[in-house]
């Protein structure tokens, strides 16, 4: 029997899970941080990580004083 494999269209991507920051889907294979606490993951190519890290992570951002104080 002929095999007509090759011309079937590609598969479509598996999704294995959602960026706990856009919400978008995650692939097999895409590049990801998993969040340590929750169990997650957020996007390793965009800036996903960058800003669930600055609203989630950290509460001040700005110039340290001599007292410790971020202003």
């Amino acid at each position: 029997m002929l095999n007509l494999d090759r011309f079937q269209p590609p598969a479509e991507p598996l999704t294995v899970a959602h960026c706990e920051w856009c919400g978008r889907e995650i692939y097999a294979g895409d590049e990801v941080f998993r969040i340590d606490d929750g169990g997650g993951f957020v996007h390793g190519e965009t800036d996903c990580a960058k800003d669930y890290a600055a609203e989630r992570v950290y509460d001040r951002y700005g110039y340290i004083s001599a007292q410790l104080d971020v202003e």
